[in-house]
């Protein structure tokens, strides 16, 4: 027994002292494990040197945010025998690798200063998580994160703990709102209020009951000479905050992050693009890609227009066992980058 775990050890029979096993859960058994053989090792400082925190605790921020599994969960993970590296699931990130992901981040032209459009779709918030760390603090720089859902994903740049002041300048407006309220001019929430009341009005229509139609009646004969504004939703004032940003100013570069096809979501951000700035859109697969690169290259205001794919294999650089990693990620995406002229 090793606390609550029964270990069978009839594998060390036989092997040499200081020899090296790794546990392997055993499906029959609830907390069983057997051991294997492992000739090669993780020491501690190789994981200190993959934490972001490094070897100590003073970059940490615990403010209760950072660990999402309970107790339940985290024992579960143990009985499956999965390693850290294997929980975290690629596919969730939009297969969105770090060289994918640092060339989006060069291409858009990230700085401290100006204003940035990101659409951002199935990637847990990884793209606006990075632009703003690169962005920065007490800077006057914005990001306009645009989503296609109701609500954005987030999960990733509320781990990131960054600061009030630097979390206000990112804006999660939806795209439809977002086009919406530019070109219409309109206010989205009045739109809404006034469906309500014409469905309360179908309803009251086809109502039975004559005491409440006799109520609203006696209601509306009252005259109200004060009338308390509603107070506007988040989500409204932060998209007539974006419309205010893209009036006053052009975007200093584009970045499109979808798992749809990204032409048309081109086609309606690009007004938005500052002339002589680049734009750049992150696909999983080419085929979405090679179609949007036909279609701009017919446009006479878009030049160097290039797609291209990555490949970044890490090398394990050790005393006669230097050779490169064996498991690595061959699905990294495609990119397609351009400028925009006038």
């Amino acid at each position: 027994m090793l606390g609550k775990n029964l270990i069978q050890m009839h594998e060390i029979i036989g092997k040499r002292f200081w020899t090296t096993f790794e546990m392997v859960p055993i499906k029959e058994g609830k907390r069983t494990y057997s051991l294997r053989e492992v000739l090669e090792t993780e020491t501690l400082n190789d994981l200190l040197n993959e934490l972001p925190s490094g070897n100590d605790n003073r970059s940490i921020i615990d403010d209760g945010t950072s660990q999402k599994l309970s107790k339940e969960e985290i024992l579960q993970l143990q009985e499956s025998g999965k390693s850290g590296k294997e929980i975290v699931d690629h596919t969730k990130i939009g297969n969105l690798r770090m060289d994918s992901l640092s060339q989006l981040l060069s291409y858009s032209d990230i700085q401290s200063e100006g204003l940035y459009i990101l659409y951002d779709n199935g990637s847990q918030g990884l793209p606006a998580a990075a632009m703003l760390n690169r962005i920065g603090s007490n800077t006057t720089g914005c990001l306009i994160n645009l989503h296609p859902g109701n609500v954005p994903q987030v999960v990733l740049i509320n781990a990131m703990n960054f600061s009030k002041e630097q979390s206000e300048r990112l804006l999660n407006v939806n795209i439809y709102s977002f086009l919406r309220l530019y070109y219409q001019g309109e206010d989205i929430r009045e739109q809404n209020l006034d469906v309500n009341v014409n469905d309360s009005n179908e309803t009251l229509k086809h109502s039975t009951d004559s005491s409440l139609k006799r109520k609203l009646n006696e209601c509306n004969e009252y005259e109200f000479t004060e009338v308390i504004p509603a107070k506007k939703p988040k989500w409204l004032l932060e998209t007539q905050r974006a419309v205010e940003l893209v009036k006053n100013t052009k975007a200093r570069g584009l970045a499109i992050v979808a798992k749809e096809h990204p032409l048309n979501i081109v086609n309606a951000l690009l007004p938005f693009l500052g002339p002589s700035r680049p734009f750049v859109i992150y696909h999983i697969y080419r085929e979405p890609l090679q179609e949007t690169y036909m279609m701009l290259k017919q446009k006479q205001n878009v030049i160097n227009l290039r797609l291209f794919t990555n490949f970044l294999r890490s090398y394990q650089v050790l005393p006669d066992r230097t050779h490169p990693d064996i498991l690595t990620s061959d699905t990294g995406g495609y990119l397609l980058t351009g400028y925009l002229i006038q």
